[in-house]
């Protein structure tokens, strides 16, 4: 049997608050929710999960609070299987949190910042990089976080970004993988010049030379190479309980599929796979 892949994966922890009832409110409505959680989320922190229980080795980096809430997200990613060696707990400082309402098909999010992750990354170390096969960052397009890409391109290691609602241009050359999903990738400037998600994928693909994968939620997920080669592969029908951490979850799938060699179809197999199984969960860490 082969070594477990290695990867580091650059970016948030913070704490869930997830409200789940069976629709979102209207204007002024007080609406009885169905069920409420606090759970450990971030999609560096999910994909990092996401990533263990497809077998990979993983390392996070990333920051949070000397908070019990920092405590309480360490604690669960090490019992995950993630090591958390590389995530600073900043002295002073609160954990990251999101207040996520969710109705199954339909979430909103509302995000609060806490302890100051560019110095986790700005003390990443060239060893650091090297000890894995790839990188994988998501996140605010920093210098901090570009600084993490370009050690992993200088040391010859694979680099894949998730966009998350996000331009990361200033970090996409010479990555490998791309990750969005169908709304983001309508916001690009070349969608506009592209028909259709296809199109569009297509397009960022080649400007940037690397693979697009982009999630269409029931319709799937498309796959466009640098080459222009557009793949699809289907969604399983599946009711979604809470949609937190889909992606991320997703992201983790194609990711280890890939570095195991697998052709796009399979890869994104094991990506909505993995997404199904967190969806019809409540919270990213079933």
């Amino acid at each position: 049997m082969s070594a477990p892949k290695r990867v580091l994966v650059v970016g948030g922890v913070n704490v869930d608050v997830i409200a789940q009832a069976d629709r979102l409110p209207a204007e002024h409505e007080k609406l009885r929710g169905t069920a409420c959680s606090v759970l450990p989320g971030g999609a560096a922190a999910n994909t990092a999960v996401g990533l263990v229980r497809q077998g990979c080795s993983v390392r996070l980096v990333s920051a949070v609070g000397d908070d019990t809430a920092g405590a309480m997200c360490l604690e669960v990613l090490g019992a995950s299987g993630v090591d958390t060696s590389l995530v600073r707990v900043q002295a002073g400082s609160r954990t990251s949190m999101a207040v996520v309402l969710s109705s199954g098909g339909g979430k909103r999010m509302l995000t609060f910042a806490g302890a100051d992750r560019g110095r986790a990354f700005d003390a990443v170390t060239e060893e650091d990089v090297r000890t894995a096969d790839h990188v994988h960052v998501v996140g605010d397009p920093t210098p901090a976080l570009g600084r993490v890409a370009a050690l992993a391109h200088r040391a010859g290691r694979s680099v894949s970004v998730e966009w998350n609602g996000r331009d990361m241009s200033p970090l996409a050359h010479g990555a490998s993988l791309h990750f969005m999903n169908a709304d983001e990738a309508a916001r690009l400037p070349q969608a506009r010049r592209a028909s259709g998600v296809g199109g569009t994928a297509r397009r960022t693909a080649e400007r940037f030379s690397g693979e697009v994968v982009v999630t269409m939620g029931a319709g799937g997920a498309l796959w466009a190479t640098a080459a222009g080669r557009l793949f699809h592969e289907p969604a399983v029908p599946v009711e979604p309980l809470d949609r937190t951490g889909g992606g991320d979850a997703f992201d983790a799938g194609v990711i280890a599929g890939w570095l195991h060699g697998e052709p796009p179809k399979a890869c994104m197999r094991r990506g909505l796979d993995a997404a199904r199984h967190v969806i019809t969960k409540m919270g990213a860490h079933p």
